[in-house]
């Protein structure tokens, strides 16, 4: 009773439309009328006053790993080839945790927001994508830069990636700093893939996390923690993003059903392209950026500047008044949410020609 006489005062003036989206954020699975499934643990995302969400435990990062484990090494953003059998399905074809169905301010491709307040908050998002035939890697020098600055990102990862890289994707995941978002399973097009097949890539990333999860919950270090700080880390991921950006209206239903928000972006700085310098990136971001932002990076080596790039803009957006937050943490401060019934990069259509490329591992967008 004393923590609701404490966020009464809160929530009672916000508008009903803001409030059902409150209250979904707050109740992610499982635990509004109607939700399937296992509920979550208790406070997971925490939700403060502020209306800000954290996710995981300084104390489970600091206690599972060492400062030299978690600054990585150059050789982390190489790619491998992948080995034979590497393309099996995941020991978890589906999860245990599913969370309540979007509102109707949620559903379709959101590419933005409008901030409440007139709030200069925008949201980096970096990909962690893999796909078959392939081991990418992991910037370190990005992640670290990120954490060093105490900057708030969301990383959208492949279940391949998650499953190649479980040790990084532990360290993201336990970081109070970073999101997790579910990046499909093995980052193909999905409007060139069945219904079956979408469904597949989707919960197969939904429990390839929660499998994780269980791995990290059962180490000794975790308790060492703090028996309840695992409940900080949420059971499953909470947005989604398609690969390539590509969509169908089926998939967009689906992922209504399952509570996932799709997101899209509003901002893309080139990244994937080594022609494209840090001064270039960091240049594109500083001009087009806008409050409710959200700006597409990559974080698996294929973001050949990215980490240069970073200490060139930060400053900079910091200096203009930003502050970075996650996605969820921009959805719960939005005074309006820009979606779309179609997915697309930069305008309508212009991701149409990835139907017809072949052998094509990752966004590479065109200006």
């Amino acid at each position: 009773m004393k923590t609701q006489r404490n966020i009464f005062p809160v929530i009672k003036n916000i508008p009903a439309p803001i409030l059902i989206l409150f209250l979904f954020l707050l109740f992610p699975a499982g635990s509004l009328p109607g939700a399937e499934n296992t509920p979550p643990p208790p406070g997971n995302p925490l939700l403060s006053p502020t209306g800000n969400f954290t996710f995981g435990s300084e104390s489970i990062l600091k206690a599972c790993w060492t400062e030299e484990e978690l600054q990585g090494s150059p050789e982390d953003k190489q790619d491998r080839s992948a080995p034979s059998g590497s393309s099996s399905p995941p020991e978890r074809t589906g999860p245990k945790n599913r969370r309540a169905p979007l509102p109707p301010e949620l559903q379709n491709s959101i590419r933005s927001v409008q901030p409440s307040g007139g709030e200069k908050i925008l949201a980096l998002t970096f990909d962690l994508c893999e796909s078959p035939g392939e081991i990418t890697g992991y910037d370190a020098g990005i992640v670290n830069y990120l954490r060093e600055n105490g900057i708030r990102a969301t990383f959208f990862m492949s279940g391949r990636w998650m499953r190649d890289h479980p040790e990084k994707a532990l360290q993201l995941m336990a970081d109070p700093l970073f999101e997790i978002g579910n990046h499909s399973w093995s980052h193909k097009n999905l409007r060139k893939r069945s219904p079956r097949k979408i469904r597949e890539e989707i919960l197969w990333t939904q429990g390839e996390y929660e499998l994780l999860r269980e791995n990290l919950a059962a180490r000794p270090c975790v308790r060492n923690a703090g028996e309840t700080e695992m409940d900080r880390i949420p059971p499953v991921p909470l947005t989604f993003r398609f690969p390539f950006g590509t969509c169908t209206p089926e998939a967009l239903k689906f992922l209504a059903e399952l509570g996932l928000p799709a997101i899209q972006w509003s901002l893309v700085p080139d990244d994937r392209g080594d022609d494209h310098s840090s001064p270039q990136i960091a240049r594109i971001i500083l001009r087009e950026a806008r409050p409710g932002s959200i700006v597409v990076l990559h974080a698996n080596g294929h973001g050949y500047h990215t980490a240069e790039a970073l200490p060139k803009l930060i400053p900079e957006l910091r200096k203009a008044g930003y502050e970075f937050v996650t996605v969820t943490g921009l959805l719960t401060r939005a005074r309006k949410v820009s979606n779309f019934s179609d997915c697309f990069e930069l305008k309508p259509g212009d991701n149409y020609r990835y139907d017809f490329i072949t052998g094509v591992t990752a966004l590479v967008p065109q200006r």
